[in-house]
């Protein structure tokens, strides 16, 4: 790039934060309890450990008020619990390879890497289980003896983690629509923001749901009845998911019920040859 004699330029700045100087306001006391409550010893509050998460792999900078780095699912359903009392919200972060922000946040951040690291190997590598804090790469590491990896293959595959594949249905150069994250997903545990923890491929998973969560249950058969009706149908079955979700403050928003929906699916393969 030339530079002409005379010519001004201006630059862009960072993306604003509420608290770019090393000087941070002191994380809430009824948010700090609250969130110890939920999980003991996990609560990282210091300017240091704030700061370390204040950005990722994007040009956005955002410091947490909080870091919670919970140990289990039972952790993070109880730090859900505990946002909603406080009307904090919560950002999930693993790999923090996000070019756009998505892993950065100015309220509470949770780290779901640190303690999510598991790797089984099942039916001679057919199938794997994972946990959200494992590396792509790492998850192929170990199919690799059985001549098998997974489907999805994002370039950042050696830093991303299993929760952000599975999150943003990963797909890459080679894998098309075919073999991207949703068509190798066979089942998975997942936490509500209610604080309900589900299998779904727990053979009762649908009556838990059903029994748990009634309103959410009924808007995920109205997004089915909708997609099955087809484009004629959707109109007034898009009216009808929309209030069945209205009527439950607890309702994550459409788009990840229908990835929920999705995630139902069950899959004949998680792995690829």
């Amino acid at each position: 790039m030339a530079l002409f004699p005379g010519a001004r330029w201006r630059m862009m700045s960072p993306m604003p934060s509420a608290r770019t100087s090393t000087t941070l306001a002191p994380t809430a006391a009824g948010l700090l309890a609250a969130l110890e409550g939920a999980a003991p010893g996990a609560v990282r509050s210091r300017a240091i450990d704030r700061l370390a998460y204040a950005h990722d792999a994007s040009h956005v900078l955002l410091t947490p008020q909080a870091v919670v780095v919970p140990r289990g699912a039972d952790e993070v359903a109880a730090t859900f619990h505990a946002a909603a009392r406080t009307g904090v919200p919560l950002t999930f972060r693993s790999g923090g390879t996000s070019l756009s922000g998505q892993a950065v946040t100015d309220a509470v951040l949770v780290d779901t890497r640190r303690a999510f690291r598991g790797v089984e190997i099942l039916d001679e590598g057919a199938r794997v289980r994972v946990e959200p804090g494992v590396t792509l790469r790492a998850v192929n590491a170990r199919l690799a003896p059985f001549g098998r990896r997974l489907g999805p293959d994002p370039a950042s595959e050696t830093a991303c983690t299993m929760g952000g594949v599975i999150a943003n249905n990963s797909s890459g150069m080679t894998c098309g629509t075919e073999r991207n994250t949703y068509q190798t997903l066979d089942s998975i545990d997942v936490v509500l923001a209610s604080g309900t923890v589900l299998d779904t491929g727990a053979a009762d998973a649908d009556a838990r749901l059903r029994a748990q969560e009634p309103a959410l249950h009924a808007g995920l058969l109205a997004i089915r009845d909708e997609l099955r009706a087809g484009p004629g149908g959707r109109k007034a079955q898009r009216k009808m998911a929309i209030a069945a979700m209205q009527s439950s403050t607890s309702i994550p928003a459409p788009s990840i019920i229908r990835r929920f929906l999705r995630s139902l699916r069950r899959h004949e393969s998680v792995t690829s040859v």
